[in-house]
């Protein structure tokens, strides 16, 4: 097997031992925003559930106004009253109409509505000074929804229209997948946490606050582990440990072939399966993933923004297939590059930048992989294939979206 891999080779490995969370969990519908739903849900009733008015008006039979003009208006006895959440007393009687209000029931025998505001009134009386057709303004029972359609499929993340929609049905619980565990780590001698006073060599560390910011937008919970320093053995207990208690782990640091980049050793020490070591991409070439006991570890490289990006197309759309999410690969889309980018690229490349309907602008400056500042302004990631000259303005470009 080799070890260095494409970045469609290094999916495959990774995602060829990933499943969903095999269990589920019942939660209200008002916890269930950004979950997964498990099962299919169908609609247990018609919505609307019965033929109502989109409007307040009169309700009536369109028959009754034929002949109908400002001239010759025609007049009808109104019969009753009927307000949301009221159903009507009767049938309409030829001649007669209902004054009826915003999502009331309409009675037997209307088969319109005429809005207020093109009518005349009087006590028990309306004037129509225009003829209706058969079902102007008349919302139908199931015109919406009907009964036994599917609502939401297995595997789709609950957004704030499906709470709206299962609200609407009287769904008041439902099954979701489960959160994964994620472990992070993130490694590195040179690291200090943030509020610690900086001293010469040392950095903070960007990258677990980033990833762990960025685990708990896709829903996940988050453990994380003290980098105890860079040693194999050192690195090797945190990694092991971590896959112990959690569903998948990432780290980030040490995948090089620096003196001081242990990671590689680490799946030997544990007794891990490497899947691969190394990815034919820029930036986060020196990437690898590990295999323990059905478990996967993704290690990727500590330059944080080769670690953003590789975690984008690598580790999220594992954590997503684990959530239950049935589209777990990032979506994209293609759009034109408003300005170019100078560098061949003789491997495949993911270069940061903004997009705005189907017009993509990339940074002119801050593309090295350790930097994260024009990332700040970014919204998507380009995905430029291997082999590819120097991108010019206007060329088309395929684009992950964040």
């Amino acid at each position: 097997m080799p070890l260095t891999v494409s970045l469609k080779e290094a999916q495959e490995r990774v995602l060829g031992y990933i499943s969903a969370l095999a269990e589920s969990e019942e939660f209200s519908l008002a916890k269930a925003l950004g979950r997964i739903s498990y099962d299919e849900i169908i609609a247990p009733i018609n919505q609307p559930p019965f033929d109502r008015s989109p409007l307040d008006g009169f309700a009536l039979n369109h028959k009754d106004t034929k002949g109908a003009s400002p001239e010759r208006p025609v007049m009808l006895k109104v019969a009753q009253y009927i307000f949301s959440g009221e159903t009507p007393s009767g049938p309409l009687a030829p001649g007669e109409a209902a004054r009826i209000m915003t999502g009331a029931m309409l009675p037997a025998g209307a088969d319109c509505v005429i809005r207020q505001e093109e009518t005349k009134s009087d006590t028990g009386k309306v004037f129509i000074s225009r003829q209706m057709n058969l079902h102007d303004n008349y919302c139908f029972e199931g015109e919406d929804i009907k009964k036994g359609d599917v609502l939401i499929e297995r595997g789709v993340q609950l957004n704030f229209v499906h709470i709206g929609v299962l609200a609407g049905q009287g769904i008041e619980k439902l099954k979701v997948f489960p959160r994964p565990r994620v472990g992070l780590l993130a490694t590195g001698d040179e690291l200090l946490p943030a509020g610690a006073p900086l001293v010469p060599g040392k950095i903070y560390n960007s990258n677990l606050a980033l990833l762990t910011a960025r685990l708990t937008e896709l829903g996940v919970n988050v453990e994380t582990a003290p980098c105890e320093g860079d040693t194999p053995e050192k690195l090797a207990l945190s990694v092991d440990s971590l896959m112990e208690r959690c569903d998948m782990v990432i780290t980030t640091g040490g995948v090089s072939v620096g003196e001081k980049d242990c990671m590689p050793k680490v799946p030997g020490l544990i007794g891990a399966q490497l899947l691969f070591h190394g990815l034919s991409m820029k930036p986060g070439s020196p990437a690898l993933s590990l295999l323990k006991k059905g478990k996967i570890a993704v290690c990727l490289s500590g330059n944080p923004f080769a670690a953003a990006a590789t975690f984008e197309v690598l580790a999220r759309p594992a954590i997503e297939k684990m959530r239950g999410r049935a589209d777990y690969m990032p979506l994209r889309v293609q759009a034109t590059a408003k300005n170019g980018f100078s560098k061949p690229s003789p491997a495949q490349r993911l270069i940061r930048a903004n997009i705005a309907g189907k017009d993509v602008f990339i940074p002119e400056e801050g593309h090295s992989s350790g930097s994260l500042g024009a990332f700040a302004k970014c919204n998507c990631i380009v995905d430029i294939p291997p082999g590819s000259p120097p991108l010019l303005p206007g060329e088309p470009v395929e684009v992950i979206l964040l």
